[in-house]
């Protein structure tokens, strides 16, 4: 299968569930970069928010990768990250 594109803002999975579902959108465009970089908020992970409201939790190894590109950012609320997926496949038995 070919890895798909994904783009939208970041937030991490701890702000994802104190934030009603209905406001994760507008949540995540205004998501800061200093909640972003809390210690609790890095270990929760992170996700993706989509402009068509689609939520997409990152797998945890993803977790470095999108330190290393938000602590590098300069935007300070409603950071953008395109990232590609691949679907995992388990190997038969």
């Amino acid at each position: 299968m070919a890895p798909e594109a994904l783009e939208g803002y970041v937030i991490d999975v701890g702000c994802v569930r104190k934030n009603a579902r209905d406001d994760l959108l507008e949540k995540a465009r205004t998501h800061s970069r200093d909640c972003a970089m809390m210690g609790h908020c890095v270990e929760s992970g992170y996700g993706i928010v989509t402009d068509d409201d689609e939520l997409t939790v990152l797998d945890p190894d993803a977790t470095p990768q999108v330190v290393d590109v938000v602590e590098d950012s300069n935007t300070e609320e409603g950071i953008r990250l395109r990232v590609q997926r691949e679907e995992e496949r388990t190997p038969p038995r």
